[in-house]
């Protein structure tokens, strides 16, 4: 698990949308925008497993 703070999620998210990486690797899934007490965060798990947190805090 990796996880990546980054200064916009919602940017972050349309990017990762837009690379259509789904439909290009079998194992790709993408977890929409979650809220959380602590910020924001969606979730990538790469095509070798690894689960990316790409998230912001409040």
């Amino acid at each position: 698990m990796i996880f990546l703070e980054v200064d916009d999620v919602a940017r972050y998210w349309d990017e990762l949308l837009a690379l259509n990486l789904t439909a290009k690797y079998k194992n790709v899934k993408l977890t929409p925008i979650r809220t959380e007490p602590r910020g924001r965060e969606c979730f990538l798990h790469d095509p070798s497993g690894i689960l990316w947190h790409f998230g912001e805090f409040f």
